[in-house]
């Protein structure tokens, strides 16, 4: 069936658009090979803390911060991104959330972590874009790590321009009092999960506003963490 499928369904890389046969990935080797991996859980940690600290002086304390790669301009990374966030190209959502429960699963299994959290889109971007990656990615990583996810917790109460080329400032004032918690159950440690971390103003919000709903920790699990940052 699945051989059946591919003669009407090509499968191509979403970055270079090669073929890719009858393979599961979304991704070709070549491209895969050039993605600026953050090699250990340990590096991904600091690389992340200290966007967090720098830009925010947020100091998440003892939680897990996971980010798979760092992301340069108009690299075949960027490419994979730019196609899940704005293509409506859901498969590359969910094989990175599968790319992150791999990489980061042992850590974020043994963590107590009660639930999943992605960084919600609000409802009208939701529509222009047809879907929120960070859900698809939320979902993928639930699914490996036996985690409830929970797409309706945190909610973006206002409507935000793109981050994309503001400055850190810019970026921290668009988001401000952005989001809100849903009442009823909160979890004592909330996953939160989104794409793409620049200087981090739209996670530290989350973060706060979770923090401030009573959610006592708040680990991170992102895909790439602009080179920039």
């Amino acid at each position: 069936m699945k051989e059946l499928l591919h003669l009407f369904v090509p499968n191509n890389c979403v970055s270079c658009n090669a073929a890719l046969g009858l393979s599961v990935e979304i991704v070709c080797r070549r491209c895969q090979a050039s993605f600026d991996s953050l090699a250990t859980p340990s590096m991904a940690d600091q690389l992340v803390r200290s966007i967090l600290e720098r830009h925010h002086d947020l100091r998440p304390g003892p939680v897990e911060l996971s980010a798979l790669y760092r992301f340069h301009r108009n690299d075949a990374l960027q490419n994979v991104i730019h196609a899940m966030k704005y293509q409506g190209v859901y498969r590359a959502a969910s094989w990175f959330g599968y790319q992150l429960a791999v990489r980061f699963g042992e850590q974020l299994g043994a963590a107590g972590i009660d639930v999943i959290v992605p960084v919600p889109l609000h409802a009208l971007k939701t529509v222009e874009r047809t879907y929120n990656q960070s859900t698809f990615i939320a979902r993928a990583l639930g699914r490996e790590l036996g985690l409830q996810v929970m797409p309706g917790f945190l909610k973006r109460t206002r409507y935000t321009a793109s981050q994309t080329g503001l400055s850190a400032a810019e970026r921290h004032r668009n988001v401000e009092g952005a989001f809100s918690v849903q009442s009823g159950y909160i979890p004592s440690h909330v996953l939160l999960v989104d794409d793409v971390l620049t200087t981090g103003s739209t996670v530290t919000e989350a973060m706060r506003t979770l923090m401030s709903a009573g959610v006592r920790h708040v680990s991170l699990a992102i895909v790439a963490v602009a080179a920039t940052g």
